[in-house]
């Protein structure tokens, strides 16, 4: 008898610990199945909302520099994500393809100026993370050219020279939640597509933070 007792408390006791063992499974499983990760769909479509938080500083040779204002009734952005790749730094990156951007802004003495993504200079963009195996948070950069035009000069088209690259240290999610900042790189030149080959302006300052979703 008593060896039979203590073979069923042998007994109790592992299938006590193999319960335990299989909610601490299954708890785990739950916990990575909801962590976030980097997008993976090859093709998919995702946007944002950014121009209504923007900040731009922009010069012209004959008028001076300019803040601008954003007037926040610009179209969303809009990119399509790439087959993911691990870069040589041993990093996951995501390439993305921006297929709509654009702004509108106002200053005095500029008066209301218009940007746009030019579709037939496509740049590559990407996200990748910070360190390996980590997703996020990463670090992103949206990259592309664009075509601009302001009231003060009328009949006008200018584009950039380089392209712009906007970049934000911290994302941690995607689409980058509100709160996300990213900011010019470097200064942009701009030509004036009649004449080009010449600087006639530059944009030297963007900051743009995702706003909250209007409801």
């Amino acid at each position: 008898m008593k060896k039979l007792g203590f073979r069923w408390l042998a007994l109790v006791l592992s299938l006590i610990l193999v319960a335990g063992f299989g909610v601490w499974a299954a708890k785990s499983s739950a916990a990575g199945s909801s962590r976030l990760t980097l997008p993976s769909t090859v093709g998919e479509i995702v946007d944002c909302e950014a121009d209504r938080a923007s900040e731009k500083e922009v010069f012209f040779p004959d008028l001076g520099s300019f803040s601008m204002t954003s007037l926040g009734d610009a179209p969303r952005i809009v990119a399509r994500v790439g087959r993911a790749f691990v870069s040589s730094a041993g990093l996951k990156t995501v390439p993305l393809q921006i297929i709509s951007n654009g702004g509108h802004s106002f200053a005095e003495g500029l008066g209301e100026t218009r940007f746009w993504l030019d579709a037939s200079r496509p740049v590559q963009s990407a996200i990748w993370e910070k360190s390996p195996g980590t997703e996020f948070p990463a670090i992103q950069e949206m990259r592309f050219h664009f075509l601009y035009t302001a009231e003060a000069f009328p009949g006008r088209v200018f584009r950039s020279m380089n392209p712009s690259i906007m970049r934000s240290e911290n994302v941690l999610a995607f689409p980058p939640p509100p709160g996300t900042v990213y900011t010019l790189v470097k200064p942009i030149d701009l030509e004036d597509i009649a004449h080009p080959g010449v600087v006639v302006g530059r944009v030297l300052k963007n900051r743009v933070v995702i706003p909250q979703a209007e409801k």
